[in-house]
């Protein structure tokens, strides 16, 4: 039973059900006569801030980083990305939803293939003991792959998922498989930067990754970029 400012016991928790004051905040709660014993308070959810990218209508969360990860918008200077893919062949199913249509081919091509492991030696003082974690070997078979970690909540499911390390972003970087059987690498603004070769890249820069290169991000994620 709630409690309207006109002291009427009211049914409803928004609106009094009998003169229809306006309940403030909680009101006074009761169960049965005994004032004691308050129901739960509802507690409010955290709702997530989306808005489209002006330049290519990409939905955008806001506590995701200030740009764009399709286009490269700058959302808190307005300024365009300039097409940072222009310099490549378009990319395969590149698109908000990360698709994973496979690439065709028209003749065999060698495959290629990423291999993640955890390298304790690139911890920093503030990295948490590096886990004891098998070294996974990943395909790449699709045109976008999203580089992050895992979340359930915001629907978030990565083609490369490094759910182990904290320090990598949940939309970290993307990894992108051309037609013409080039690889390019964007950071798409994530947290705590990614280095290529052990050079840091520029966030929403394409990197051109080859055979031997590695990639190494979070606190101790290594990835070896390989043909095999």
């Amino acid at each position: 039973m709630y409690t309207c400012p006109k002291n009427h016991d009211s049914t409803e928790a928004d609106f009094c059900s009998e003169c229809g004051a306006k309940i403030l905040g909680s009101g006074i709660v009761e169960l049965g006569s005994n004032p004691t014993n308050p129901a739960p308070i509802p507690v409010a959810t955290k709702s997530v801030s989306v808005q489209a990218c002006p330049d290519c209508t990409t939905p955008h969360e806001a506590d995701t980083g200030s740009f764009c990860e399709i286009c490269g918008y700058n959302f808190l200077t307005s300024a365009k990305g300039g097409n940072p893919l222009a310099n490549f062949p378009p990319p395969v199913n590149l698109s908000p939803s990360f698709t994973t249509a496979p690439i065709s081919v028209g003749k065999p091509m060698r495959q290629w293939q990423l291999i993640i492991s955890i390298d304790p030696t690139l911890a920093t003082p503030d990295s948490p003991t590096a886990p004891n974690h098998a070294s996974i070997t990943i395909d790449l078979k699709t045109g976008a792959n999203l580089i992050g970690r895992t979340s359930q909540a915001r629907a978030i499911h990565p083609e490369i998922p490094l759910d182990f390390d904290d320090a990598v972003s949940s939309r970290h970087a993307i990894l992108t498989l051309h037609p013409d059987d080039s690889v390019v690498l964007r950071d798409i603004g994530s947290s705590n930067g990614t280095m290529v070769n052990s050079q840091e890249i520029a966030i929403m820069a394409d990197i051109s990754i080859g055979s031997g290169d590695e990639i190494t991000l979070g606190h101790w994620t290594r990835i070896k970029i390989s043909k095999q």
